[in-house]
């Protein structure tokens, strides 16, 4: 199955949860990147009450982030 393939499927599950729980547009994911490796206090990714360090997922994931917004939304 390939990176893209994947990533339809999950997209159609994630927005299937949003409709049903009657999300507004705003709240539904356009697009998404998969990572293989859970974040972890260790990796410096997460505060060691397990939040997300956003600066620096911003600073790891920016080509990433950047990429997504000139793709636009994905397609499913």
């Amino acid at each position: 199955m390939s990176n893209m393939a994947l990533k339809s499927l999950i997209m159609a599950d994630i927005l299937k949860i949003a409709k049903e729980n009657k999300f507004n547009s705003l709240e539904k994911p356009k697009q998404m990147h998969l990572i293989f490796e859970p974040w972890t206090v260790e990796m410096d990714m997460l505060t060691p009450t397990q939040k997300l360090k956003r600066n620096v997922a911003r600073a790891i994931y920016e080509a990433d982030i950047t990429r997504m917004y000139a793709e636009g939304p994905l397609k499913i």
